[in-house]
């Protein structure tokens, strides 16, 4: 999602439709994402990991390389609808995986190398993308599906013990306090972040009129912050608790986004966007761990919520962001520094429960 953010722009001038049209973009893929993740891990009933693996992934690449050729803006948005609807199949299982197979001690470190290697892939998407024509960014993600079909086919574990119907927990899950707060948590802090994310590029590019290159740079950035703050989010869930990496994120992230309104200069907007990187992968890191340690009975659900919620409240801060940023960033940017300071201020009061609030699992 980074790269593509960081070449709107670029597809705004090809197509010659502004910015802010051309940055719905990234809600087509985010809304369909969030919605089509709930079935994923419900399926893994039904079906093998491997097998819905090799399909979503195979399905992935055939949509991206058509968003790649598409010749003109409609095009583009239903092929990247398409491609969220996919994609979305990824991260439920690999948390599905996860929860079955590693140790609880040791799931913090294992979840922020996942993460480290997503977010490695998007260092590169941004660095390339202000060095290759737009078209490419979506051709070399289809690519690397194909090889990742390959070696999803070759190498990828199947877990599943038993075929039963793929009959959905939702609203069990749902009802235990832990779990619905911990997912009105990741909405709020998804919605808040992607609400500035998404439309970081058109800042740089509109307000502080840097060229391609330098956008997608300082955006690299960001990314590059990502792939060492998950590893050490996951890290900092193991040693020093779920909850203090929660707040050390959203801290970060509260700090960088006030400091955007008024610092504007070339040696700032890095160091701006390191803090960025991190605040919100360490948070992320922490509350995938915090996930994975609720029960297991609800694992399935859980797993393709957290996705669901995340990019649907993602695909809303986008359309929420862009409303307001449209009419002046920096007082975009202040609302969202609130934002997070208020969330950083309720976290405790949202994610600590009591003992008699323990997941229950009807029997």
């Amino acid at each position: 999602m980074g790269s593509i953010s960081a070449i709107v722009p670029a597809i705004a001038q090809d197509f010659g439709i502004s910015d802010f049209v051309a940055g719905r973009i990234n809600w087509a893929y985010m809304l369909p994402y969030g919605i089509c993740a709930l079935f994923y891990g419900p399926l893994t009933r039904l079906f093998h990991n491997k097998q819905i693996n090799v399909a979503t992934l195979s399905l992935f690449a055939v949509f991206s390389f058509l968003s790649g050729c598409a010749v003109g803006y409609r095009a583009l948005f239903v092929f990247r609808f398409l491609v969220g609807v996919f994609a979305a199949a990824t991260t439920p299982l690999v948390l599905i995986y996860l929860a079955d197979q590693a140790a609880q001690e040791r799931r913090g470190t294992f979840v922020g190398f996942f993460f480290s290697a997503t977010f490695m892939a998007t260092l590169l998407g941004l660095f390339l993308s202000g060095l290759i024509s737009w078209r490419w960014m979506f051709f070399i993600p289809s690519l690397l599906a194909l090889v990742a079909v390959l070696l999803t086919a070759l190498f990828f574990p199947e877990t599943q013990t038993q075929r039963y119907a793929a009959q959905s927990r939702y609203i069990e899950a749902l009802r235990q306090p832990v779990i619905w707060r911990a997912f009105a948590y990741i909405f709020l802090v998804s919605l808040f972040y992607h609400g500035v994310r998404q439309w970081l590029g058109v800042y740089f590019a509109r307000d502080l009129e840097w060229r391609q290159f330098w956008v997608s740079m300082a955006l690299t950035l960001g990314s590059l912050a990502g792939v060492f703050g998950e590893a050490l989010g996951g890290l900092s869930a193991d040693k020093k608790g779920r909850l203090p990496t929660l707040k050390a994120g959203v801290l970060l992230m509260t700090g960088a986004t006030g400091l955007f309104i008024f610092l504007r200069t070339a040696w700032a907007i890095p160091v701006l966007m390191l803090a960025w990187g991190f605040g919100w992968t360490i948070n992320h890191a922490g509350m995938s761990t915090f996930l994975t340690d609720l029960d297991k009975p609800f694992m399935k659900e859980i797993s393709s919520l957290n996705s669901s919620v995340r990019f649907v409240a993602g695909g809303l801060g986008v359309l929420i962001g862009g409303a307001l940023f449209r009419q002046s960033f920096r007082l975009g940017f202040f609302v969202y520094m609130i934002f997070f300071g208020l969330l950083f201020l309720a976290t405790d009061a949202i994610l600590k429960t009591k003992k008699t609030e323990a997941v229950h699992v009807p029997t």
